[in-house]
């Protein structure tokens, strides 16, 4: 019996190119094919006697200070208030996950002017804490929107009906902004110095990108580099966002050098980053892969994903039938990732899943495929909701069989799959 097999390379690499479209980033159309080209991305060799042991974290995201724009909660089910739920901590618990992530938005505790911090804003932050120590989950402290730098502000409203208030300056060519970026982590580093690393840790930035300026988006589409990473534009981006991350990885350690840091990877969380290498602080991977499956219909994603995506099979096949992403094409793709073991750096995948419009039987077989491959890195993982379109409580994912769970409509199923999948 003849095997289906990938179809021809160039779509294969077509499709790596929507890994980096993550959950919340809409990322627009002349971004896509760019980010896509760093998936692969080379990383210097340094093998060590030991490898690195990754945490065996495995958890969920929890929104109640996302945004600032209150567009969002349409999608997401969070009362923007920082009021995180202490029912969510103690079913995490129960279920035997470990871990939460808090992408949150620096504007919910900081005003006009970026170098002062409300106090009474921060406390709920404090209460996260408190119940992550409770109920025995890690609590990863992320800026979703910090000073000068978040990813939703490369959304379309034209075409996503969101409104994002965007930042007015930028991270990586503003000198006061970058030093508002140092000052909320060296505030975060004292004001939690002394917690340990095993209950809180600090995640830099969502899916950091540095945006191509029109004339270097020209010169991509001219030049067309296999690997945006080694090419001029590419190299001087991850230079950029480096340097911003050691800045603050030096404000953290300055306050605290004990405190466990985490970098998203660049672009979008997309590709290890040896830049950082020597800072040795622990990377993060999103995968969101295939786009066309994992936002399916998604309202949101018009930016990235068409309205006319036909329903997604897994594996995922174009209409000849051939297959053009699999378990093995996730393989591929992520094992970058897993060679950073033998450099001493620890990863983690910090989001991931499937948007509510993709069937049920289609998200517990990717879910399935895919986490046996980050099994097989030995990566922990997180999915991007707990509650909500992403999660395994109130999905209103339609042809779910759900059980009803203290008010909430649990997807019995992809909970029963998560939990075969976690490493003790």
């Amino acid at each position: 019996m003849t095997q289906d097999k990938p179809a021809n390379p160039h779509r294969r690499e077509l499709l790596k190119s929507l890994t980096a479209a993550a959950a919340i980033a809409a990322i627009p159309s002349s971004l896509v094919h760019f980010m896509a080209m760093a998936q692969t991305a080379p990383s210097p060799k340094s093998p060590t006697s030991e490898p690195a042991k990754n945490p065996s974290w495995y958890g969920f995201n929890l929104l109640e200070y996302f945004s600032t724009d209150p567009d969002w909660m349409k999608y997401f089910p969070y009362k923007d208030d920082g009021l995180f739920p202490e029912d969510d901590f103690r079913w995490i618990r129960d279920w035997g996950f470990n871990w939460v992530r808090l992408p949150m938005d620096c504007r919910f505790w900081t005003g006009p002017d970026l170098f002062t911090i409300d106090e009474k804003k921060v406390e709920p932050i404090d209460r996260a804490v408190r119940l992550g120590e409770k109920y025995g989950v890690h609590v990863n402290i992320c800026l979703h929107r910090a000073p000068g730098e978040c990813i939703l502000d490369t959304l379309n409203e034209s075409l996503t009906g969101i409104h994002i208030t965007k930042e007015k300056t930028s991270v990586y060519d503003d000198a006061k902004t970058l030093d508002a970026f140092v000052h909320q982590w060296s505030y975060f580093a004292k004001r939690y110095k002394g917690t340990p690393s095993d209950r809180v840790s600090f995640n830099l930035v969502n899916e950091p990108l540095v945006v191509p300026t029109p004339q270097e988006q020209k010169e991509l589409d001219r030049m067309k580099p296999e690997n945006f990473l080694t090419s001029e534009i590419g190299r001087r981006h991850v230079g950029a966002y480096s340097r911003v991350a050691k800045a603050a990885v030096d404000g953290i350690r300055e306050q605290d050098p004990q405190r466990l840091i985490i970098t998203d990877g660049y672009p979008v969380a997309a590709s290890p980053i040896p830049d950082l290498f020597e800072t040795g602080i622990l990377q993060s991977c999103h995968t969101y892969n295939p786009a066309q499956l994992t936002h399916y219909q998604c309202e949101w994603a018009r930016g990235f994903v068409s309205s006319s995506t036909p329903m997604p099979t897994w594996p995922l096949r174009d209409s000849s039938g051939q297959i053009i992403c699999d378990q093995q094409t996730l393989a591929r793709t992520f094992q970058p990732w897993g060679d950073l073991a033998q450099k001493n750096i620890r990863i983690h995948f910090g989001e991931m899943g499937c948007y509510k419009h993709t069937p049920p039987e289609v998200v517990l077989a990717w879910f399935d495929d895919t986490l046996d491959v980050l099994r097989a890195l030995n990566s922990g993982w997180a999915l991007w909701n707990f509650r909500g379109p992403f999660g395994v409580l109130d999905t209103e994912r339609q042809g779910t069989k759900f059980s009803k769970w203290h008010g909430h409509q649990l997807d019995k199923p992809l909970l029963k799959l998560l939990q075969s999948k976690m490493k003790p």
